[in-house]
């Protein structure tokens, strides 16, 4: 093993016994056939090797770059790389330069040019989804100002795997579920969660102290990565002393809580405007444990079914800019940005939020179908 060696060998990638450079891929002309797929795998092995991880990923993403058939036979001794994508970023090692594959794959896949850009549009979306399951988005965001200048989608689990099980000519989709179980082991599968049976009720004022209690629990969990304890507190007080969700009530605020098997998991508040067409979207929270089940969507459809019924035409809402998880969602239910909104609230602190809307119609059909 060539002295210069410091990484143990990915398990994924082929044995090397030297440094693969630019030259390797230049003898190898414009041709991307299974020849130039051996290399970048290979090179990719030696770049993991010499403790440059950042450059084993750009390398295994040249191996995807290849449209080889199913037929090829180095895709039986090599798969696709996707599992290899999620070792690489498992094994990140301190002090060695990763970069931030989240964003990488996010520009690549909204940015790609031909050949195959279909395709390798899609190839970019599945190694994006394995770096949000694998690397904390706190520590590697998206890029959040791309999101949205140009409107990006964050697509979801389902829509990467039907585009790949269209689009490729080999088996795509087997092998990115693969990586997917085996980051899942890595980082331990999600404890089971109530997706059906979830009812979501108008609550009375008498009520409201459901409330209260779920945003107790709820804001202290979710937004110290996004706003100060000074601010949550202040906020809490703010909007969620019980006088104050009783004089909201009062004024038109329509209160609901989501539950599953009689216990109170999340609530949501709503507002019709008539004058302006629109349903105001206040509030819309769901209990740490149950996040990823689907009930944000459940929430959204609830709500633009009740503005479809008042003969509503909007659903308008404001998300903190920081919250990208909820911005993924509100995309993904078909919520466009309509401004940038900073609201001073007193005692020093602001809101900096996106406004998003969307047609009720509309909404109602994306949030059901998001996952």
């Amino acid at each position: 093993m060539p002295h210069c060696f410091i990484n143990p060998p990915c398990p994924f990638l082929p044995h090397v016994d030297r440094v693969y450079g630019s030259a390797d891929a230049q003898a190898l002309g414009s041709t991307r056939g299974s020849a130039f797929y051996t290399m970048s795998l290979s090179y990719a092995q030696s770049q993991w090797q010499v403790g440059l991880p950042a450059q084993a990923l750009l390398q295994v993403n040249r191996a995807l770059a290849c449209c080889l058939g199913a037929e090829e036979e180095v895709l039986a001794q090599w798969p696709l790389p996707y599992k290899t994508m999620a070792w690489l970023m498992v094994q990140r090692t301190e002090g060695q330069f990763l970069g931030n594959p989240r964003r990488h794959f996010q520009h690549l896949a909204t940015r790609m040019v031909e050949p195959n850009k279909a395709l390798r549009v899609w190839r970019a979306w599945a190694c994006w989804y394995l770096a949000t399951m694998v690397l904390p988005e706190a520590e590697y965001p998206g890029d959040a100002a791309q999101i949205y200048k140009e409107g990006v989608v964050e697509p979801t689990r389902a829509m990467i795997a039907a585009r790949l099980r269209e689009l490729s000519p080999a088996d795509d989709e087997e092998r990115w579920r693969e990586a997917i179980e085996w980051a899942e082991d890595f980082r331990g599968k999600p404890a089971a969660r109530p997706s059906a049976g979830v009812e979501i009720a108008v609550i009375g004022t008498e009520e409201l102290a459901v409330v209260q209690q779920l945003a107790q629990r709820i804001w202290p969990v979710v937004y110290p990565r996004i706003i100060s304890l000074a601010q949550i507190d202040y906020m809490l007080e703010r909007m969620y002393a019980l006088p104050v969700l009783r004089a909201d009530a009062e004024r038109g605020v329509c209160y609901a809580v989501l539950r599953s098997e009689g216990e109170a998991i999340g609530y949501l508040g709503c507002e019709a405007v008539p004058g302006a067409g629109e349903m105001l979207l206040h509030k819309l929270y769901i209990l740490p444990e149950y996040a990823g089940a689907g009930l944000g969507a459940l929430g959204l459809q609830w709500v633009c079914e009740r503005a479809r019924a008042l003969g509503l035409a909007r659903v308008v809402l404001r998300v903190n800019k920081a919250n990208a998880g909820a911005i993924r969602a509100y995309r993904r239910a078909g919520f466009v940005f309509r401004a940038a909104v900073v609201a001073d609230i007193g005692a020093g602190f602001v809101m900096d939020d996106y406004e998003m809307e969307c047609g009720a119609a509309i909404t109602s059909a994306n949030a059901a179908a998001t996952p």
